[in-house]
This record gives C-alpha cells, sequence and structure tokens, in this order.
C-alpha cells in the first residue's frame, strides 16, 4: 500500500453484484465491495485511528470508497487539506451520479493515513450535507449495477470535462459573465438534491428550468412552460402534461417565494410534482451534456436559444430533416 491513503463508504447504496478488485470512479476515487479490498484498507490499525463503532460500521457495509497516493501528490498540503480535496472531487462525483439515477447518496466519515519516516499521521473529515430523493425520501438506498457504476463514472468524466473545459466548474462563482447555463442549472439541482422540503426543491427545479430555458422576464411561465414543454414533446414527453406540469411547478414557486400558503391539493400533489420535474431535468441536461449541438444552442447566449425555439415551435424544416432550431443556430 502506498504512503498515502483514505478510506470511507457511499450510504444509501446497494451494488447489485460483485466487483473483483475495485471499479474506479474517478483517479484515485474506487469503489469496491470484494472483501479482499476491505481487508486491505481495514486493518487493526485503522480500527484503532478509526475507532471501533467506525471501524465496524465500514466492515459491514456495502461497499468502500478508497484511494491510494505518493506523498508527493500532496505538494506539501497538510494531511487535513488533501483530504478535503479528496471529499469535494467525492461530491461533484455524487451531484453527477443525478444524472443517471434519483438518490440520496451520502459519503460516510472519510479517514486519511499518511507514512513519513517520523511516523504515521490520521485525519478525519466528511461532506456535511444530506441529500434526498425527489420525492422528498431521507435514507432510501439506492441500488446500482456494474454497469451502472461505469455509466456514472463516464458521465461524470463528461460532465466535469466539459464545465472545466467552458471555466464553469463548481469553484467558480456561478453569476460570473460566461458561466455556462447547463453548469448553472446543475447547480440549482444540486440544491434542489440538499433538501427535504418539497416546495423549496420545487423552487430549486424552477430556477434550472428558467437558467436553461429564458432569455427574459416577460410571460415568464407561460414562455418557460411552453419551451420545455416543445423541447420535450420532441423527445417522445406528451406536450400538453409537460406544459401543465412546469406552470404548476411555477405556481408553486410563487407561492413559496412570496410567502403564501397552498391549498389542501396543491399539498398532496407536491411530491409527484418534484418527481416530474426532477425527471424532466434529468432528460434535458443529459440531452445538452451528450449533444454538441445542443451545447452551442444552450451555452452560446441568448440570441441562439431564442432562435432554436422560434423555429422548434413553429416547425420550421431543413431540406435534410436534422433539428431545424439546432442546424440554424449553430451556423
Amino acid at each position: 500500500m502506498k504512503a498515502v491513503h483514505y478510506v470511507t463508504c457511499f450510504r444509501n447504496l446497494r451494488i447489485s453484484e460483485p466487483i473483483r478488485g475495485y471499479l474506479q470512479l474517478l483517479p484515485n476515487v474506487n469503489i469496491a465491495n470484494d472483501p479482499s479490498i476491505k481487508a486491505q484498507f481495514l486493518t487493526p490499525a485503522f480500527a484503532r485511528a478509526a475507532g471501533v463503532i467506525e471501524a465496524e460500521h465500514l466492515r459491514v457495509e456495502s461497499n468502500i470508497v478508497c484511494g491510494e497516493f505518493e506523498t508527493s501528490d500532496m505538494e506539501g498540503m497538510p494531511p487535513d487539506s488533501f483530504l478535503l480535496v479528496i471529499l469535494l472531487w467525492i461530491d461533484l462525483l455524487l451531484r453527477n451520479a443525478w444524472l443517471v439515477k434519483d438518490h440520496g447518496m451520502e459519503c460516510d466519515a472519510a479517514f486519511l493515513r499518511v507514512d513519513t519516516p517520523l511516523g504515521t499521521s490520521w485525519t478525519r473529515n466528511f461532506l456535511a450535507m444530506r441529500p434526498s430523493f425527489a420525492d422528498g425520501r431521507v435514507g432510501s438506498a439506492l441500488e446500482m449495477s456494474i454497469s451502472e457504476l461505469n455509466g456514472w463514472a463516464q458521465k461524470s468524466d463528461l460532465v466535469e470535462s466539459y464545465l472545466h473545459d467552458t471555466d464553469s466548474s463548481s469553484l467558480r462563482f456561478m453569476l460570473e459573465k460566461g458561466y455556462t447555463r447547463s453548469g448553472r442549472a446543475m447547480q440549482y439541482v444540486d440544491a434542489a438534491r440538499r433538501t427535504a422540503s418539497l416546495p423549496f426543491k420545487i423552487a430549486h427545479y424552477c430556477s434550472a428550468f428558467e437558467t436553461l430555458f429564458t432569455t427574459d422576464a416577460a410571460e415568464l411561465a407561460h414562455k418557460l412552460s411552453e419551451r420545455v414543454a416543445f423541447f420535450l414533446g420532441e423527445r417522445g414527453h406528451d406536450r400538453l402534461a409537460v406544459y401543465g406540469t412546469i406552470k404548476n411547478a411555477y405556481a408553486i414557486r410563487s407561492k413559496l417565494v412570496h410567502g403564501d400558503t397552498l391549498k389542501a391539493k396543491q399539498i398532496e400533489e407536491l411530491s409527484s410534482l418534484s418527481v416530474q420535474c426532477d425527471n424532466y431535468l434529468r432528460v434535458i441536461l443529459n440531452c445538452v451534456f451528450t449533444t454538441d449541438s445542443l451545447k452551442g444552442v444552450f451555452d452560446l447566449g441568448t440570441d441562439a436559444l431564442d432562435e432554436y425555439f422560434a423555429r422548434l415551435i413553429f416547425g420550421v424544416s431543413t431540406a435534410d430533416g436534422t433539428d431545424p432550431a439546432v442546424s440554424s443556430s449553430t451556423k
């Protein structure tokens, strides 16, 4: 084992099949359920440093997350700062897992060991968040296959590479000029994941829709609902149903931000409305991040976005049968 290593686990995640060795989610962020990998990291020395309760918890958990480094990889950082960097990587992974599946995964306490000629040091930290599913459930388990874990790793790499290349990573202030719409939308979705309050979830989802689909405040609720409906209608969704869902979501948002109350029927529908918004955004953002032409529409400016939706809504077609708005707006 290398001179620097850490171990933690993802709470509320079950892996549906055994992994031989470990599976890499990010460089030096690996997930495993192989008993031999657990034994490699969960040693008697670890138990003495972490405590019996923490050691036993990791031993019986369905997975561990671990990685190894050389001391030179720390680049002079103290151990607690280096562990914080690792946890920030993990935080981005958990955010991007939402693009694969709705989830309430958490990162348990992480322990970093550093061996030097002067001795061994341990440090501990954790991610201070309690995520929830779109319907507000907290603590419910999610099951993922090896194929889905690999898809998660690939999706996260795709998204973070794009956001890094466009100077829209989570380390930059999201309201700075040039920050991409898709990057801001992901931050609003992440904010929704971090609250179990359904009205606040829906308000954050509305902000994500607005970030992606609007260019001005005129007839905001109608224009937004119409644009989302046509976009998803091109991808097999019922336009009228989508339109109604977004209008209802905006009504909840308006009540919340203006200090109003909800009718009993609106309260009963909060859970299903939140789930619908969450599902719609997952489809939309997956389309944007995996389609170069859509990145050009959503992240290049208001004129391109306005033209895209004008052509989409009025059914302008092209001779070659391609998406008329995309082919026009990205010329």
